[in-house]
């Protein structure tokens, strides 16, 4: 992520008076959020984060004020292209500019925090600015950001009107394809991922740190299944304790499941508890392509641990311990 501060800074006064509707998709990584994103921004009715934004954040301003956004867009696609990458690896979702990226990225890359906290809510602030300023429209900002599940009170006392919407999966389902993600980006070197983050270059490139990490996601392993299932649990736990206190008019719950097995209706609850509507002819059937997804060995050998410690998470969606 090259730093072009330069070619922005004399366009910020621009955004200063920019005001924005944040609308976050919380969830554990791998809980469908992405593809939930995806069908949200195809409704039109959101402005949402993308590949572009993050990567070029430096020269949103300047690209927009100048006329050379619509280039420097098409130079980041060409660029995927050519590194053979069309889809993200770890998923079929296909890769562009315009893809709809973790704001999360953004904030690592400039502060090593992916959440958002004191020291980079501006950052945050002025990265939905941007964003708001160059769509030139009032649409509501669609955000997405797994690590900030477990932060969402901090998010709404920071941006008071904030809208919030769950998305949960069965835990089995979610770690084994966390493990799954993590294992193909030690072992596959992804030109989009460096492009989003300088520390995964690093961690690539240093042979000693990404071998060590081998062993943690080995699928006969047990050791990185009972730390992600640990870290998770923490994420699922605050969740479980705090909901309450988020009015119910600002977020809603859904399951993974329930917008495979509905989509449509599903996303007409969505919009509906976010006041706004759908356009009556969209079907969003087509972005469901079921198929069958076995569990990684690591998950089959640890499923009664996980139910036991993720029992509350699991009672609470009514999930069971037998899955395959």
């Amino acid at each position: 992520m090259k730093n072009k501060k330069s070619l922005d800074q004399k366009y910020l006064q621009k955004i200063e008076n920019i005001g924005f509707q944040p609308v976050f998709i919380l969830g554990l990584h791998r809980s469908g959020t992405s593809i939930l994103y995806k069908m949200l921004t195809t409704t039109g009715r959101f402005n949402s984060v993308t590949a572009y934004h993050i990567i070029n954040y430096d020269e949103l301003l300047h690209n927009a004020t100048n006329g050379k956004e619509d280039v420097a867009k098409k130079k980041l696609t060409i660029f995927f292209k050519e590194q053979n990458q069309s889809d993200r690896g770890i998923d079929r979702l296909k890769i562009t500019a315009d893809f709809a990226e973790e704001y999360g990225f953004l904030l690592a890359e400039r502060t090593l925090d992916s959440r958002i906290v004191n020291k980079n809510k501006t950052l945050f602030s002025d990265m939905c600015k941007k964003i708001q300023f160059i769509s030139g429209n009032n649409k509501p900002i669609l955000l997405k950001n797994p690590l900030d599940f477990s932060n969402f009170l901090y998010i709404k006392k920071q941006f008071s009107n904030a809208k919030f919407v769950f998305i949960h999966r069965h835990p089995f389902k979610t770690l084994s394809s966390i493990i799954k993600a993590i294992r193909f980006l030690i072992n596959e070197y992804s030109p989009y991922m460096a492009q989003l983050s300088t520390l995964y270059t690093r961690v690539f490139n240093n042979l000693l740190l990404r071998y060590s990490l081998k062993p943690l996601t080995n699928s006969i392993s047990s050791i990185g299944m009972i730390l992600l299932t640990l870290y998770s649990t923490r994420s699922t736990n605050y969740y479980l304790k705090n909901i309450h206190k988020l009015p119910k008019e600002y977020y809603i719950d859904v399951t993974y499941e329930e917008l495979c097995k509905s989509p449509n209706e599903i996303m007409s609850k969505i919009m509906e508890s976010l006041d706004m509507k759908i356009d009556a002819d969209m079907d969003f059937t087509t972005y469901i392509q079921p198929r069958k997804t076995n569990l990684d060995s690591s998950t089959v050998h640890l499923k009664r641990f996980i139910f036991k410690i993720m029992k509350k998470y699991f009672a609470k969606f009514d999930y069971k311990l037998d899955i395959d």
